[in-house]
């Protein structure tokens, strides 16, 4: 049976706040040897480059395979720390366990790199991929991460892919692995079948409109939307009685691309969006697009966003046939106290649904998570993957 226990703590001196954490983490745990350890260290931590953080985690937990990343704030159960000087850690024992796995060399080719790292999933499945998935943790700095997602399910098609990008502050992020931080790097725990793990996506973007079929578009350029110039499209949205006062909140709005067909809550990515300065009048997208797409105006909603994380929880917990034993929470920088205006919300809500389940996590730079059949990358979301 897995073990698992979270601990948090809060201190200006990496080692100290570490050494708690792990300390609170193992008694949570209660398990007699802790074989993995996910260590979330905030951003003021990285002044001797984590080095007391994983040292102190190390003397805490000597058996435990370390892997982990740097972030602006850190998750634990119900807390979500918004403080560069918190640590927390996920110690994981018993059996079955998630394999810990790295590669680094993931900015000079990403795509191989995401190869690489699907491989070696497969490897510690056995080539058993189906009812698996795969947490991933990457350096986003100078990175494709578009490209590098698409590697790994180039090779494990049949693994769920899910994760986020690490987030970090003047000095950049950093992926942990054993007793170093890295730059340049991923991290990942595969979890098997056995592990029963299973994830939802909430949006912190909510759509203003029905969507609408993109007709005529050019790498980044939406040039018709519904048969009609696309600038058309947004004015009509702006223009909306059932949303008044929107057109002067129009700086605010992002577009949310799906695919002709697909539905649902959340099967939908956000991106930035311009008008285009060009002969024809067009939407820039911040990623290419093409005809038979369809795209929705979305605006960040605080309630809409609590009202989204209640429903993606409820379906979790109608998935799964008995309670997990642990989980992962991947919250972008821009949802906790940005979002809502403080922070923990989302956490607690997490603790309501489902009691006292330990859950680890990051404030991430982006998130992964599949939307119409692949994984992708997200923004304004939140990631949640139960496990055991």
């Amino acid at each position: 049976m897995t073990s698992a226990g979270v601990g948090v703590a809060v201190n200006s001196d990496g080692f100290t706040a570490a050494g708690l954490a792990a300390h609170r983490a193992r008694t949570a745990a209660g398990a007699t040897t802790v074989e993995v350890a996910l260590v979330f260290a905030g951003t003021r931590h990285d002044e001797d480059e984590f080095s007391a953080v994983l040292s102190a985690v190390r003397r805490t937990l000597p058996t435990a395979v370390i892997l982990g990343c740097s972030a602006t704030g850190v998750l634990a159960t119900s807390e979500e720390l918004e403080n560069g000087s918190a640590v927390a850690v996920l110690a994981l024992g018993g059996e079955p366990l998630p394999t810990p796995i790295y590669v680094s060399g993931v900015r000079a080719d990403p795509r191989g790199a995401g190869n690489r790292l699907g491989r070696e999933a497969l490897r510690a499945l056995g080539n058993k991929p189906t009812g698996a998935a795969l947490a991933v943790l990457v350096d986003p700095s100078e990175l494709d991460a578009a490209d590098f997602v698409a590697g790994i399910a180039e090779v494990a098609p049949d693994i769920l892919i899910t994760g986020a990008g690490a987030s970090g502050g003047e000095n950049g992020c950093r992926v942990f692995w054993k007793d170093a931080a890295q730059t340049d790097a991923a991290v990942a725990l595969v979890l098997p079948y056995d592990l029963h793990p299973s994830m939802g996506m909430t949006q912190g973007c909510q759509a203003v409109g029905a969507p609408h079929t993109i007709t005529a578009a050019e790498g980044n350029l939406i040039l018709e939307i519904d048969g009609r110039p696309a600038v058309e499209a947004l004015d009509r949205t702006l223009s909306d009685p059932n949303h008044p006062g929107l057109r002067q909140m129009s700086r605010h709005l992002l577009a949310g691309i799906s695919e002709l067909g697909e539905g649902g809550r959340s099967d939908y990515v956000v991106r930035p969006f311009a008008m285009a300065d060009s002969e024809r009048p067009a939407l820039a997208v911040a990623e290419p697009v093409r005809p038979g797409q369809t795209i929705r105006f979305t605006l960040r909603d605080a309630i809409g966003a609590r009202e989204d994380m209640k429903a993606m929880l409820e379906e979790q917990a109608q998935e799964r046939r008995q309670p997990p034993a642990f989980g992962l929470y991947f919250n972008c920088a821009g949802r906790g106290s940005a979002l809502y205006g403080q922070a923990g919300l989302d956490p607690d809500l997490i603790q309501r649904r489902f009691g006292a389940l330990p859950v680890a996590g990051i404030e991430s730079s982006f998130e992964i998570a599949p939307t119409c059949g692949r994984p992708r990358i997200h923004m304004f979301t939140g990631v949640l993957l139960l496990a055991g």
